[in-house]
């Protein structure tokens, strides 16, 4: 059987940049969006402005993030059988603070025009572009 662990992830720009963290569990160390897991009782809103303090340090109201509408989902093998992560994503567009190492990740502002010589996460490309289309329209 399957495990499921609903996710969320948080795009943020600063002009031409975006925000990425390299998180230290990941086996590959491929950057990703801040963010991670919902934990029980959290709305998505609330876990991923919690989860983009956590990894990055910046601090975000979780009634000011947009949603994405779109949706994805990444299978992934773990060391103990094939995880399922649902994954939404919002946009930051007000934070305050200054990225920072944290405890488990260490951010970094990218530009968007680099994106494609990274290594990527599963759906960290299509969340941006999906953040970039949505508030181009």
């Amino acid at each position: 059987m399957l495990k499921t662990f609903p996710s969320v992830g948080v795009v943020v720009f600063r002009g031409q940049q975006v925000l990425l963290i390299a998180k230290d569990n990941h086996p590959k160390h491929a950057y990703q969006l801040p963010g991670g897991q919902i934990e029980g009782g959290e709305t998505p809103a609330e876990a991923a402005s919690r989860e983009l303090e956590e990894t990055t340090g910046l601090a975000s109201d979780p009634a000011k993030l947009v949603k994405i509408p779109t949706e994805w989902e990444a299978i992934i093998e773990k060391d103990y059988g094939t995880a399922v992560f649902p994954f939404s994503c919002f946009i930051c567009l007000e934070y305050t603070g200054e990225i920072e190492r944290t405890a488990v990740a260490a951010p970094k502002w990218v530009a968007l025009d680099s994106l494609g010589s990274l290594l990527l996460a599963p759906n960290t490309q299509n969340a941006i572009e999906a953040a970039n289309k949505q508030l181009a329209g």
